[in-house]
């Protein structure tokens, strides 16, 4: 034990007050005169070991009183457990996570997780002297990273709200500080306890671990169409991945739909625990122009996640570029009365090579010859990301699609007509080539026959297969684009499938599957490279995303008629933007948050101290409770044990005692 004030020690003298007066017995007899004997009190029988035995208390009392007095005003101390000391002028840097993970709520405070953070915060300041200099961080810059006074940082710390960056303990070591204190809830997505290596051996680093009330969280993971072809006024149907994060299975959880503000769809789903779920949601798309769309739930306390973004923008006709020596073919009938078919059809002869690189999907029909130029043009429109269907000729010249399978890489050759049919297998219903099409699916339904004249083998998906297992359609993945290969010409004497039911849903599924949307339904913040088309490249400027009056200047390049961008770092809200060029909107585009933050397991603090190790004496992982014992934990480690309030405590009791000791014994 050590003073902080020794001197006042010497005043420990006056203990001898007490001890004279006792010594002495300054109390004297005294004579008092009474006119009758009646008005004298019996007085009690006081033996003279009782009478020593009171005084001897009452002086032990005044004397104990006394010197905790003193020792109070000589402030006694333990001495700090740990070498490192705090300095009056220190240097103090506080890291507050403010990602959105901090929404959550905390286990023992019906309060966020951020309000928690900001609070511990404050007390570690008045940890140090009023000369100690500042720096609070967080996921955000603050205050340009400079140095302030107490009530300055508390000021900022009551202005923190929630940022959409990632936390970053790291950026803090850069600040040199004498002591570091990172409050956070520690997620186990994001932290990384490598980060820590950042740290100077001369600052002291404080781990303050958060404790949150529950783990469980339910996040929108992404949104697709099961068919990127929109039809407008017809049902579609999207696809949405809900995922629960929590150990607890979720049950009637309300999903909503909105397309321009206004409700399209709602469904009740159970997600059970720790596993991911995708549910159907069937709209209608109707209007002129990207619709904004956005899908809701309800989930608390973290909110974040809970809407999602997208933009369904119009679908233009698919380009179907046909080449084929008949003068009418049964796709000509099956594409050319729909709208929302561009169809096109060429001899093999008479090609015209601009418009099949704009196509869609290319489909040889039973082309007799093929020429290298066409057979090297088509491969490389399917290596550029193309989609190709080879229907094979009634009487294939010798080696005229050779060029074209060595150029695709495809071990297919023809097998010669055979006049037996063989039936088809009944398709897969759970298929995705399928999917949505069947309404009630019949496993007995009567299959079309077909002749097998082209073979192949190692297809990236078998799509319909003979009864036997070998295949009749199937998909092969070449380059950025796609093969569809059938094992027969669509006659009559070859195949039954054109007059058959499944003919007109397979053809179109054919030509839908081709469609790529010119821009994703949703983007994510925080990076990554977008493409759109530049349909304004007649107009000299420069691209701005452009969020009601906020505006964002991103880098950019316009290369191939396309527009490459990168998300700026400063975006930070999920929403809606404008892609705009001068006062031209040229796309809407829908960004989420990114969901590292929906995560919310996190460390314990022994298991922060087991990823830490022992080697790293400077590093200090406090335990979960509240402000006060994480507090009375540093000012052990470094300030010491202080005394004085206990000698204050006990001079007041030896007071009292002195006092009950005088009246009632």
């Amino acid at each position: 034990m050590a003073f902080l004030f020794p001197s006042f020690l010497f005043a420990l003298a006056a203990v001898a007050v007490p001890i004279i007066l006792h010594l002495v017995q300054l109390r004297r007899a005294k004579r008092i005169m009474f006119s009758n004997v009646r008005f004298i009190q019996v007085s009690k029988d006081l033996t003279a070991s009782h009478r020593n035995l009171k005084d001897l208390l009452i002086l032990v009392s005044r004397i104990l009183f006394i010197t905790f007095l003193v020792l109070a005003f000589a402030q006694p101390f333990l001495p700090a457990s740990d070498a490192a000391t705090v300095v009056d002028d220190a240097d103090v840097s506080i890291a507050v996570d403010n990602s959105f993970s901090m929404q959550n709520l905390h286990q023992e405070e019906d309060l966020l997780l951020l309000n928690v953070a900001t609070d511990r915060a404050k007390v570690i300041s008045d940890l140090f002297p009023a000369s100690a200099a500042f720096k609070i961080s967080s996921s955000e810059k603050l205050n340009h990273g400079s140095s302030m006074q107490r009530g300055e940082a508390r000021t900022v710390l009551d202005e923190l709200d929630f940022s959409a960056k990632a936390f970053a303990p790291g950026s803090a070591f850069t600040n040199k500080a004498s002591n570091l204190f990172i409050i956070s809830d520690f997620q186990k997505n994001s932290f990384v306890p490598s980060v820590l290596d950042k740290a100077d051996s001369l600052t002291q680093v404080h781990l303050v671990p958060l404790k949150a009330a529950s783990t469980i969280n339910i996040t929108i993971d992404s949104v697709y169409l099961e068919d990127e072809f929109i039809r407008a006024g017809a049902d579609n149907a999207l696809r949405v991945k809900l995922s629960n994060n929590g150990n607890e299975a979720i049950q009637g959880l309300p999903v909503k739909l909105f397309v321009q503000e206004q409700q399209v769809s709602a469904l009740s789903i159970d997600l059970p625990a720790n596993q991911s779920v995708d549910a159907v949601m069937t709209f209608r798309a109707s209007g002129v122009g990207a619709l904004k769309a956005y899908v809701q739930l309800e989930d608390y306390p973290v909110v974040f996640d809970n809407t999602y973004h997208f933009v369904l923008a119009p679908s233009a006709p698919i380009n179907i570029v046909e080449i084929t020596d008949d003068q009418a073919t049964s796709l000509q009938r099956l594409y050319g009365n729909e709208s929302f078919f561009k169809y096109t059809s060429f001899g093999s002869g008479n090609i015209n090579y601009a418009a099949l690189a704009a196509a869609d999907i290319v489909i040889l029909n039973s082309i007799n010859s093929l020429s290298t130029a066409l057979a090297a043009t088509v491969a490389n429109y399917v290596k550029e990301g193309g989609t190709l269907t080879i229907i094979p000729p009634t009487n294939e010249s010798n080696g005229a699609y050779a060029s074209l399978f060595q150029n695709l890489s495809l071990a297919a050759n023809f097998t010669g007509a055979n006049a037996a049919k063989t039936s088809l297998a009944a398709p897969d219903p759970n298929h995705p080539f399928f999917r949505s099409i069947f309404s009630d699916f019949d496993p007995s339904i009567k299959m079309p026959t077909a002749v097998r004249s082209l073979a192949w083998s190692r297809a990236a998906d078998d799509i319909l297969k003979y009864r036997g297992g070998t295949p009749f359609l199937s998909r092969f993945d070449r380059g950025s684009g796609f093969v569809y290969l059938m094992a027969t010409p669509l006659t009559e004497s070859f195949s039954s499938l054109p007059n058959h039911a499944l003919f007109v849903p397979i053809m179109y599924r054919l030509a839908i599957s081709s469609y790529k949307q010119a821009q994703q339904l949703a983007y994510t913040l925080g990076g990554g490279t977008i493409q759109v088309p530049a349909v304004a490249m007649r107009k000299e400027g420069v691209y701005e995303l452009r969020r009601d009056t906020v505006a964002f200047i991103p880098e950019q390049q316009v290369r191939g008629g396309k527009l490459f961008f990168n998300v700026p770092p400063d975006m930070h809200e999920a929403g809606f933007y404008n892609l705009q060029l001068q006062d031209s909107v040229v796309a809407t585009l829908a960004f989420n948050y990114v969901k590292d933050e929906s995560y919310l397991e996190q460390y314990s603090p022994d298991e922060l101290r087991a990823l830490i190790g022992n080697e790293r004496a400077n590093i200090h992982v406090y335990d979960y409770g509240d402000a006060f014992s994480v507090k009375g934990e540093f000012e052990k480690r470094y300030f010491g044990v202080k005394l004085w309030k206990y000698c204050l405590i006990l001079c007041l009791f030896f007071l009292m005692a002195e006092i009950a000791l005088i009246r009632f014994l």
